[in-house]
């Protein structure tokens, strides 16, 4: 039900948690430093017989609480040509009818016990997977035991009532109609470039209208039959709960479900690169201003071994200092020529990774709004990033991580969940936070500017480059070309760039200290714990301590 993204990011609990996103990473030799990851010792794991997995976790940074979500490795691409659009369509039915809560009594029953449907109880549809999420509360025992009712439901005790889908035809059409503006049809162009025309990019999880209009119910049924099953699905539960419990209720409820005989082989898509340049150019009605995208594609691989996650590291200190200099350099630019423009390193679906360089030129500076965004990447190329610049990520990130190290026991309960779906549906390893802390304290100091500019440089030099521009439809017949872009980025390679300097100098904050003044009143609101001060030059402070974090 929430749209989905194309874009997405992965990461382990600390990328997560401090904000520190990054892709997956292209595939590196095996060491010897290619030790599997150890296993968070504060999460309990497990698949039942018929190959239904789960993860359980304690957490009591909210209190009475506790997150329920089923994750299943049942997407767009598994549809057949007379399904598309209806894995989304399958997961709208699970809210309109199951076995121990037919039609609407679902949504009617958890909205008496406290759970908000689409802030609360939701679940989105993307090409590989979907995902149903339920918080509810723990202080009633019932509860947790018909959450992990409802959950046991979804997986794979839906009516699909011909009435129901008949009815639910017309919402699926609707919120469809809503997602059709410019990026809709945009991306309708692009995509199947982006997605180097493999499966992705024919099985948009929105479906087409032929088909979303027409299907029999006998198709959406084949489709819930054939994929809905335990060997694809996980439960994850995370908060205050007991783990033996819930392991015995999660094995008491799920163990009986079914896998079909014969099964469907699940396969596993990719997007294959070709080690060719593609170029696409768009136009609509709606969009004001051209922009102007290079993505320089590479494969990608899990993080689950020591060398995987260091090199996420060495991804981690890029995307900072790519973001640092962009900021340093537009602090510096009088006269910038783009609205905006960004470089980082994203992910993609189908095991891609990217470095994207967007770029926005302003009204009648497409040359030279793109050659000035280009050029600061071009400086990094040459010249790399300073001592200084990674010397100071490394303190901020370093400072981030003991943040996160100190809170670990504040950390919401969705953090953790996110992290056990990618366990789940990407193959990574969850080793906990001290582990995580311990290993990036010890290693992040040794990193160097030359393996930050080799991480960049495998990037830059790959061969498989898209270039996407999109503009306005006025202006289709005098839009660029594939040689306009190589052309200008051939003359930027030609010019004399100067190395980048930062121009900031310490020093020092105030050269005259204010005269000190005092608190000429002071006040204890007792039943608040709050204390409030008059100073002597007319200001109020009003102060009061919390225990959210441990400083």
């Amino acid at each position: 039900m929430k749209k989905q993204h194309i874009m997405i990011a992965t990461g382990l609990l600390f990328s997560v948690y401090t904000g520190i996103t990054r892709p997956a990473f292209g595939q590196i030799k095996k060491t010897a430093s290619a030790k599997l990851l150890p296993s968070d010792p504060e999460l309990r794991t497990g698949k039942l017989a018929n190959g239904f997995t789960y993860y359980i976790r304690r957490n009591e940074q909210t209190k009475n609480r506790v997150e329920l979500y089923l994750a299943c490795k049942v997407g767009s691409v598994l549809e057949d040509d007379d399904q598309q659009g209806l894995a989304h369509f399958v997961e709208h039915m699970n809210f309109n009818g199951t076995k121990h809560f037919p039609k609407n009594e679902l949504v009617d029953y958890l909205q008496k016990a406290g759970v908000r449907f689409g802030a609360d109880l939701n679940a989105v549809t993307s090409f590989d997977e979907t995902v149903y999420q339920l918080p509810i509360p723990t202080n009633d025992p019932s509860l947790l035991k018909n959450g992990l009712m409802i959950m046991r439901d979804w997986a794979q005790e839906a009516i699909l009532d011909s009435l129901e889908i008949e009815k639910e035809r017309g919402v699926i059409l609707e919120e469809e109609r809503l997602g059709k503006g410019a990026r809709d049809r945009m991306s309708r162009q692009t995509l199947p470039v982006l997605l180097n025309h493999s499966r992705f990019a024919n099985r948009l999880p929105i479906g087409k209208d032929e088909v979303l209009t027409t299907f029999k119910p006998a198709a959406l049924r084949r489709f819930y039959h054939d994929w809905y099953r335990p060997d694809l699905q996980a439960l994850i539960v995370v908060g205050d709960v007991d783990v033996n419990e819930v392991e015995q209720l999660i094995k008491l409820q799920f163990s009986d479900l079914k896998n079909p005989k014969p099964a469907r082989p699940r396969l596993t898509y990719t997007v294959p690169l070709t080690g060719k340049e593609q170029f696409v150019l768009v136009t609509d009605k709606e969009v004001p201003l051209t922009s102007i995208e290079m993505m320089f594609k590479r494969p990608a691989s899990v993080v689950n071994t020591e060398a995987t996650y260091l090199e996420a590291m060495k991804i981690d200190l890029l995307t900072q200092l790519l973001a640092n200099r962009k900021s340093a350099e537009a602090s510096k630019e009088n006269n910038p020529l783009f609205i905006n423009s960004n470089v980082g390193v994203t992910s993609l679906f189908g095991k891609v990774n990217l470095l994207d360089l967007a770029v926005v030129p302003k009204a009648g500076q497409l040359k030279e709004g793109f050659k000035q965004a280009f050029r600061s990447l071009e400086r990094i190329k040459r010249f790399g990033f300073t001592a200084e610049e990674l010397e100071n990520v490394k303190k901020m990130m370093l400072s981030s991580l003991e943040e996160g190290y100190k809170q670990q026991h504040q950390i919401p309960s969705k953090v953790y969940v996110k992290q056990y779906q990618n366990m789940f549906l990407n193959g990574e390893t969850a080793p906990g936070i001290p582990w995580e802390y311990q290993f990036r304290k010890a290693n992040m100091p040794a990193i160097t500017l030359k393996e930050i500019s080799a991480v960049l440089n495998k990037y830059l030099s790959s061969k498989d480059v898209d270039i996407i521009v999109a503009g306005p439809e006025k202006d289709k017949a005098s839009l660029l070309t594939a040689q306009h872009i190589h052309q200008w980025i051939d003359e930027v390679k030609g010019e004399k760039i100067p190395a980048f300097t930062d121009d900031t100098k310490a020093g020092i904050l105030l050269a005259i200290k204010p005269q000190a003044g005092k608190v000429v009143k002071k006040e204890l609101t007792a039943a608040l714990n709050v204390t409030t001060l008059r100073l002597s030059n007319g200001l109020t402070v009003i102060l009061k301590p919390t225990t959210f974090k441990k400083d």
